[in-house]
């Protein structure tokens, strides 16, 4: 049996947004709150909620 491979890269890129909101819902966004202080049930990803676009 002959076995050939391929060789895959993949990048993951992180930047932070300037908007007034969050992409998929609408809490507000600040940039010097303490981390996870305006969530809601989409933002952490509850099952059964999704966002709305």
């Amino acid at each position: 049996m002959k076995f050939t491979t391929d060789v895959v890269i993949g990048l993951e890129i992180h930047i932070q947004l300037n908007t007034v909101t969050k992409l998929f819902c609408s809490c507000p966004t600040q940039g010097s709150e303490e981390p996870n202080s305006r969530t809601c049930p989409v933002c952490l990803g509850h099952p059964g909620s999704k966002p709305v676009v």
